[in-house]
């Protein structure tokens, strides 16, 4: 057995009341039906099913959690088996605040049993000055907005979080850009220009059908990425009335490096969102040389910017994420998500927790930020961490 370092591993814990425990095999045919993929990993063991008013998510466990929370039944220290990995405790300290703060666990404090918001205080403290930079600012201003509305349904909110940051259409604006051809001609994009001549002589358009809300682009011959490979996406967010200029800018630099894709919207919508002008690459070799170039070459645009997005250069005109890959998905049903709307579903399911918990002292978006940073976010930056899905 390893002696651990860990200060929570000398702390009393005791099984979260806000679940119940259900093996695979007795779990409805329906449920069975679903989860059966689950099944091929060997540790694969049943769910966590959250009681009513809890604010929880169903989520799967493997056999080591279920046997953590059958021996926290009767509070006390945790089994040495959750301590175990190596003498770096940092793998293990986080895994158990992950359960801590999901509510599958509680932490003594001061006689009580605590989860969730309300041992936040308690946990290993981060060394973090949390987000910074003017997308840094935006994306709290954000959570801080989701904050007030005090929604109940996960996936309302998250619509909210990703939606913050785009400008409100107006009648001018719907009138001004109804459709594609309105959008191309509006970025200039006309028969007999050079940039409509550019575009044809070196990319291939996207049909519109399998680009639903864009317009899009790629090189011809370039081969896409694999199922299990993630894509990164470099934004480029001026104000609208800036976008034909950096419209025209960008596929002059594209033209002359490697991508796999580029993409504008395709309505007034889609000018006015945060992120309507987006490029995908293999690498992030390929995504610097890009973003280098255009740094050079927009410091006239003014920013509009993307929330929960790593800012690149020009006060959030140029920012990046990632896109999972699909080995992050735990059900292949459930399709992949894109970076920051993988981002916004783990925000809005961890602000509605707290909403629930009895901590009146800690605000939702912080602990919905520290939630984040367990799962594998640099919330600093708005980047993957490493050891995450990211191995960069």
């Amino acid at each position: 057995m390893h002696q651990r370092a860990s200060l929570l591993a000398q702390r009393s814990f005791r099984a979260g009341a806000g679940y119940d425990l259900v093996p695979f095999d007795r779990l409805g045919p329906e449920e069975q039906v679903l989860l059966a993929e689950l099944c091929e990993n060997a540790r694969f063991y049943g769910i966590l099913r959250p009681r009513p008013g809890t604010g929880r998510t169903i989520r799967a466990v493997d056999r080591d959690t279920a046997l953590l929370w059958f021996g926290a039944q009767s509070p006390g220290k945790l089994p040495f088996f959750a301590w175990e990995g190596g003498a770096d405790t940092r793998a293990a300290d986080r895994r158990v605040a992950q359960l801590v703060l999901d509510g599958v666990l509680e932490i003594e404090q001061e006689g009580e049993y605590v989860s969730g918001a309300a041992a936040l205080s308690i946990l290993p403290a981060r060394d973090t000055d949390g987000p910074t930079g003017y997308l840094g600012d935006l994306s709290l201003e954000a959570l801080r907005y989701g904050q007030r509305l005090k929604l109940d349904d996960g996936d309302a909110l998250a619509a909210r979080l990703y939606g913050y940051g785009g400008i409100p259409i107006t009648p001018a604006w719907d009138r001004r850009l109804p459709d594609s051809t309105s959008v191309l001609t509006f970025l200039g994009v006309r028969p007999g220009t050079a940039l409509q001549g550019r575009l044809a002589s070196q990319f291939s358009r996207v049909p519109e059908q399998s680009a639903a809300g864009w317009i899009a682009w790629t090189r011809p011959g370039r081969r896409g990425l694999g199922p299990q490979e993630p894509s990164y996406k470099l934004y480029v967010s001026p104000a609208p009335d800036d976008l034909p200029r950096v419209f025209a800018e960008v596929v002059d630099v594209l033209a002359q490096h490697e991508h796999l894709q580029f993409k504008v919207g395709a309505s007034a919508l889609g000018v006015l969102r945060a992120d309507k002008l987006v490029i995908y690459f293999r690498d992030d070799e390929s995504l610097g040389r890009v973003a280098t170039a255009l740094t050079a070459r927009l410091g006239f645009a003014r920013p509009q910017g993307v929330p929960f997005s790593s800012e690149v250069a020009l006060g959030g005109l140029l920012s990046w994420g990632m896109d999972p890959p699909g080995s992050a998905r735990a059900l292949s049903w459930q399709g992949t998500d894109s970076w920051r709307l993988w981002i916004v579903r783990r925000l809005a399911a961890a602000m509605i927790a707290a909403q629930s918990d009895a901590a009146p002292d800690v605000e939702p978006s912080s602990y919905a930020l520290e939630r984040l940073r367990l799962d594998g976010v640099d919330v600093d930056g708005w980047v993957p961490s490493h050891g995450s899905w990211w191995t960069g």
